[in-house]
């Protein structure tokens, strides 16, 4: 007989768990990625470099709404899963109603806050005068979407967190296949330009929630969506928050980061520097989204056993995640440092954006490795509760040393200075991690052997 997706978390094999919930969660996250990925290669090949930086310096806006959604999405996730563990079906369903409800508020505030502030922003992005205005076309129809964008990323994690990753890997390749089709239809044939990536995106993620949405309606998932459940829970939206407040930190911090390195990109090459860093960003984003994927996978895994003081498979899905993710993560940083001229020359030819990115591309792919291992111990926390510990973590790379090193390096030595801070900040925050991690890991291990003796 079939075990239910709940049974699984508690009885089924580590390595086959998290292979099984993570691969879909991969394959849905490297899915999300593509959308900035399709973007930039229709843009670039459709309009040029100063498209790509058109397009990417109103990126950290981007990042601080995905931060956002991040925050209700994770925390969320990580609350459904435990209650799940603990059998108290009526608060993960509360949990749900109240992720979803402040989702829809939360994305309508934020599309009319940066619509009123887009110029602005961009400019204070780093935003040259000559890419303002292509920029704002494509930011405002991007920002127009984020209700919809919010409420797609809610819920593609609160689906992971009672373990259904398939559904959210079937709704992002659904919309990613749909974001491609539109881009090469509205870039290429009906020759609307920047706006019509962005129409592109926003359509492709009206159909992903549409789609998420129905499973809810439905009934169809280890939670549903009730009546008597339809008043937001205070307690539950803090408690959510508290825990996922690493994951808007995380965002953040990647936003705050690339906002510094856009000031630096600019003041030493002009326009195609930033150009160059946008492709280079997006090549990175291809192996840290399946990555977080994995994460995702991770989380239920860790929440539900952890509430289910099953000590030790929490245990062991840790110490599986940390090779896995580390090996992945070695296996894309080869790839990007033995080719990274045929990789960028994928999205532009432009000889002056390549002389600026091939370099910056195998500097980056240096400290990668890393990043698996640093995310794997982050969402350990995340699903043990722990949401004071992930918060540090998550906030130590993107929010204190990448910022820091970008601009003692990026100062000191100029782009290549930049480029640099990359690896020096990702070395610097395994460090501290392993270190936290080692105690956390001793903790809980002491914890399991009190349960046996006792």
């Amino acid at each position: 007989m079939k075990m239910s997706n709940t049974e699984a978390l508690e009885k089924e094999a580590i390595p086959r768990l998290l292979i099984r919930l993570s691969a879909p969660a991969m394959a849905g996250m490297f899915l999300m990625s593509l959308y900035n990925v399709v973007d930039a290669f229709f843009v670039g090949r459709g309009i040029g470099p100063m498209g790509i930086a058109a397009v990417f310096i109103s990126f950290p806006a981007i990042l601080v709404i995905m931060a956002v959604a991040q925050t209700f999405g994770v925390g969320g996730a990580s609350v459904i899963s435990r209650k799940l563990g603990e059998k108290r079906q009526n608060v993960a369903e509360s949990t749900l109603v109240t992720m979803i409800s402040v989702a829809g508020v939360n994305g309508l505030v934020m599309a009319v806050i940066l619509i009123a502030c887009t110029k602005p922003m961009i400019k204070a992005l780093g935003g040259s005068a000559d890419i303002i205005e292509p920029a704002a076309s494509y930011a405002y129809i991007i920002f127009a979407g984020t209700p919809f964008f919010t409420l797609m990323m809610i819920m593609n994690n609160l689906v992971r967190g009672e373990g259904n990753t398939r559904l959210s890997m079937w709704s992002m390749a659904i919309s990613s296949m749909t974001n491609i089709v539109l881009d090469a239809l509205f870039i290429f044939v009906f020759k609307w330009g920047l706006p019509g990536a962005a129409w592109a995106t926003v359509i492709s993620q009206i159909l992903a929630m549409i789609w998420l949405f129905s499973y809810y309606i439905g009934g169809k998932g280890a939670v549903r969506l009730r009546k008597k459940f339809l008043r937001p829970s205070l307690p539950l939206l803090m408690e959510s928050i508290r825990v996922g407040s690493s994951a808007f930190v995380r965002q953040v911090g990647i936003a705050f980061s690339w906002a510094v390195l856009n000031k630096i990109f600019t003041g030493t090459g002009g326009d195609m520097a930033v150009a160059s860093s946008g492709v280079v960003q997006r090549m990175l984003s291809i192996i840290i989204m399946p990555v977080i994927g994995m994460g995702h996978g991770l989380l239920p895994i860790v929440g539900f056993n952890y509430g289910a003081r099953r000590y030790d498979r929490v245990l062991e899905v840790m110490k599986f995640s940390n090779y896995l993710s580390t090996a992945f993560c070695f296996v894309c940083a080869l790839l990007l440092f033995i080719f990274p001229t045929e990789i960028l020359s994928f999205f532009s030819d432009d000889p002056k954006m390549l002389a600026m990115g091939v370099p910056g591309a195998k500097l980056v792919s240096i400290g990668t490795t890393t990043m698996g291992c640093q995310m794997m111990i982050s969402t350990f926390y995340q699903g043990t509760g722990k949401g004071g510990m992930s918060f540090f973590l998550s906030m130590l790379r993107p929010l204190i040393l990448h910022p820091l090193l970008a601009v003692i390096l990026g100062t000191a030595f100029g782009l290549n200075g930049a480029w640099a801070s990359f690896p020096a900040a990702d070395f610097c925050t395994i460090i501290v991690t392993w270190l936290i991690y080692r105690n956390g890991h001793r903790m809980l291990a002491k914890s399991l052997s009190e349960k046996y003796a006792a």
